[in-house]
């Protein structure tokens, strides 16, 4: 699948794609290194090129400051030239007789493979007004994703949980554990005793 440059990102999908911490992505956002992109009010949202520029600067980190300086802005000229994660291409920079070659595509090739897990995360969860209040759901069954989530963080084993849920798979239940963390809960928990 081909993911544009201008696939909107919520901060906590940018630091699953660029595989780097959300607080990363939060600190970006505060030092003004990457800006929000129209979207959502009040989320901060963030297109590919940013989050590709974000996995880059955690990386080159460990260069030494001169190298790291010329690569980063090699490496945002190519992530400024795509039009596609397919279109990103390795860089490299001679300095000295010595070639470093920063390999963007393999940054790029693992935003995809993030992407597409992405993409099979929304095709297989379902929020449904007329299905358990509207808490998300995989399609097609009334099994609650966060309910999955819950069991894997308390130590419950996942042959038990399979046994449970029939209909639930050992994908399902990654996928459930990474919109759990993508999408945390907001607000209090229902009252108890409380409702229907």
């Amino acid at each position: 699948m081909a993911f544009g440059m201008d696939t909107t990102l919520t901060a906590r999908e940018a630091s699953f794609v660029a595989d780097v911490g959300y607080d990363v992505v939060t600190r970006a956002f505060e030092d003004r290194r990457v800006t929000t992109v129209a979207g959502r009010p009040r989320q901060r949202t963030l297109d590919l090129r940013g989050t590709l520029q974000l996995a880059v600067a955690e990386r080159l980190k460990r260069y030494p400051a001169p190298v790291k300086k010329r690569i980063e802005g090699k490496v945002a000229e190519t992530i400024r030239e795509a039009r596609a994660l397919a279109d990103v291409r390795d860089v490299a920079h001679t300095e000295r007789m010595v070639v470093t070659t920063f390999r963007t595509s393999e940054l790029a090739r693992l935003a995809a493979e993030r992407l597409a897990t992405i993409d099979r995360m929304r095709a297989l969860i379902a929020v449904d007004e007329d299905v358990q209040g509207g808490a998300p759901t995989f399609k097609g069954t009334r099994v609650l994703v966060r309910h999955i989530a819950g069991l894997v963080r308390n130590k419950i084993d996942r042959r038990e949980i399979m046994e449970d849920f029939p209909e639930v798979t050992d994908g399902m239940i990654e996928l459930a554990i990474l919109f759990d963390r993508l999408y945390p809960q907001r607000g209090r928990p229902a009252a108890k005793g409380r409702g229907v």
